[in-house]
């Protein structure tokens, strides 16, 4: 499978913190981005987030996904 999954996040946040871990112990490769590293991206975050930067939020080959358990981002990289 080759779903790129790309993470934003902001440092100390503890969903994000779950979610990676998660992702990790199930195997699922995925990139960590915090909101200030990439200004782009976190002008996407916005966008989806009516202006919020809600930590984490999950690109899935294009797909946007807020504060997603692992489970929905493995079902995502499968659609």
């Amino acid at each position: 499978m080759s779903s790129t999954v790309v993470i934003y996040y902001k440092p100390g946040c503890p969903f994000a913190l779950r979610l990676r871990t998660a992702l990790t112990m199930h195997r699922v490769p995925f990139t960590s981005i915090r909101f200030r590293d990439d200004e782009e991206g976190a002008a996407h975050v916005r966008a989806v987030n009516d202006g919020n930067e809600i930590s984490p939020t999950v690109n899935v080959n294009g797909r946007w996904l807020t504060n997603p358990s692992w489970q929905d981002v493995v079902a995502a990289r499968q659609k």
